[in-house]
């Protein structure tokens, strides 16, 4: 009896407990609704911050009104100073001298940028001679090999850009179709990198010209944003990087189709054929007319920086075991009369970063583990915010998780809204996909979620730096669509609805690890 007396307190105690937690995810569910949402998102991609561009004004602003956003839901700092992290970078623009000799044991001819050549990620001078090596498109599987790897050291790759068009049934087409296009790429360069060639020439079919590389005059204002490419905002115009990080990877050149013709003889017929066995998975090497090539490049870099923007809540009974929940703010800027607003890539990402914050102090309870919120600046330009954290946070070892969003706002055709998103994660971190299936289900929230395990999920967007470092990924993704990397992506064309699910979906899956 004395026993009982005992054990139906601690009962009783338990069981309130129980429900005032509950009652408290409840009370911080709420707080993740479309009313807020719509407002903080709208506003982040209004005009007012042109385009949120790295080291722009926008993006300081940006900056600034997202701390102004932790600040108010009641999260301290990351040094007990300030909400931001200054992450140093270096801008290479056009490059002041670039040129391509072309040799061989009886003449030479020389091409100048930016008729002929672009130079790409241009972040130091270099004056470099080698021979040149066929390479196709680059792919090396087990299945196709079109780089001699055992021959292709110090030299420059002839490439392929993309991958190839392949017919129907053919062995080429159940190649390509056993991956998806971002997996194919992820091949591309690791065989680039093992490749050790010091500079690559890449040719793109479907641009011979470098139309959509080089310098081209001002788009008129009045131009309609569907005769916009993806790439007519400036920032495809320098690139953005570390100056604490070595160049990796070789030298990159994107060439015309008037150097190539000049490389190798018959180009036209080469390439049809080249293409023919390729649908079999068989390469040719082609002759070519030049032996060696002697890259010249004068670099014109000068030094800036931006912020990442840091809030953390510390954990009551394990602070030193810590998740990571981030979002890329920045986007492509204002350029020729357009605003690249980027409502869904990335408002949509750093605007629910935010609400999960705001969730997570709503319920009252501090949770065990420590979660640091974390908005990153320059992704666009190669993920240098979050690569910058990860290189510098002096507790990166004791990261256990780390949970990405980019793009979740948006369904395929913003008129006829759906609810598919995409759950990618580390393969070996099924407890992923079992908590957001679990929460989904039982919450009702409708989402389709399409679950997508990476062995290795080191590419796609800032997930990247941690993966690389081992730390087990979980990304939200809603997929591309018609206005992705243009000026058309507004805040009208959200899909609300979804989006609040999906933030919602991740707030109980990321208190659930707070609290393991």
């Amino acid at each position: 009896m004395y026993k009982q007396l005992i054990i139906l307190p601690i009962l009783f105690i338990t069981t309130v407990q129980a429900i005032f937690a509950q009652e408290n995810i409840r009370t911080a569910l709420a707080t993740i609704n479309r009313n807020s949402l719509e407002a903080e998102l709208s506003f982040l991609s209004s005009d007012w911050f042109e385009g949120r561009e790295a080291t722009t004004k926008g993006a300081y602003m940006a900056a600034d009104y997202l701390a102004s956003l932790y600040k108010t839901a009641g999260l301290t700092t990351i040094d007990n100073t300030t909400y931001f992290q200054n992450v140093p970078l270096l801008i290479a623009a056009t490059p002041a001298q670039a040129s391509i000799v072309l040799s061989n044991k009886v003449t030479s001819k020389t091409y100048s940028f930016p008729t002929h050549l672009r130079a790409e990620r241009v972040t130091e001078s270099y004056n470099i001679s080698s021979e040149f090596i066929w390479g196709g498109y680059g792919i090396n599987n087990e299945q196709l090999n079109e780089i001699n790897l055992k021959k292709c050291q110090g030299k420059v790759l002839i490439r392929i850009s993309g991958l190839p068009k392949a017919k129907a049934d053919s062995p080429l087409k159940h190649m390509l179709e056993a991956q998806p296009e971002r997996e194919w790429n992820q091949i591309k360069n690791n065989a680039l990198q093992k490749s050790g060639a010091v500079a690559v020439l890449e040719y793109d079919l479907n641009d011979p010209y470098l139309t959509q590389s080089i310098e081209e005059s001002p788009a008129p204002i009045a131009q309609s944003e569907k005769e916009l490419s993806k790439r007519s905002s400036g920032i495809y115009k320098k690139s953005l990087f570390l100056p604490d990080e070595k160049k990796q990877g070789p030298y990159f050149y994107k060439v015309s189709k008037a150097i190539m013709t000049d490389l190798i003889p018959d180009f036209d017929q080469f390439i049809e054929q080249y293409l023919n066995n390729l649908e079999q998975l068989k390469t040719t090497a082609p002759k070519l007319n030049y032996t060696s090539a002697q890259l010249i490049t004068k670099a014109s870099v000068e030094s800036k920086k931006c912020q990442n923007v840091i809030a953390v809540i510390e954990g009551s009974e394990k602070p030193d075991e810590i998740i990571v929940v981030g979002a890329h703010y920045d986007h492509l800027g204002m350029y020729e009369g357009y605003i690249w607003n980027g409502a869904d890539d990335n408002g949509s990402g750093a605007i629910g970063t935010v609400a999960i914050a705001r969730a997570f102090m709503a319920t009252g309870i501090q949770p065990k583990r420590t979660v640091i919120f974390a908005n990153w600046t320059a992704e666009e330009r190669g993920l240098l915010g979050s690569r910058y954290f990860v290189n510098t946070y002096k507790d990166i070892d004791k990261v256990k998780y780390y949970h990405n969003y980019d793009m979740i706002g948006r369904s395929y055709n913003y008129e006829q809204p759906d609810s598919a998103v995409t759950l990618l994660y580390t393969k070996s971190w099924q407890q992923a996909e079992k908590l957001c299936s679990s929460f989904n289900k039982d919450y009702q929230f409708g989402l389709k979620i399409n679950y997508s395990a990476w062995d290795d999920p080191t590419s796609g967007s800032d997930n990247a730096p941690f993966a690389k470092k081992g730390i087990p990924i979980m990304w939200f993704h809603t997929g591309g669509h018609e206005s992705y990397h243009m000026p058309s992506d507004h805040a009208e064309r959200i899909d609300w609805q979804k989006f609040e699910a999906i933030v919602k979906t991740s707030f109980l899956t990321l208190w659930s690890l707070a609290n393991e």
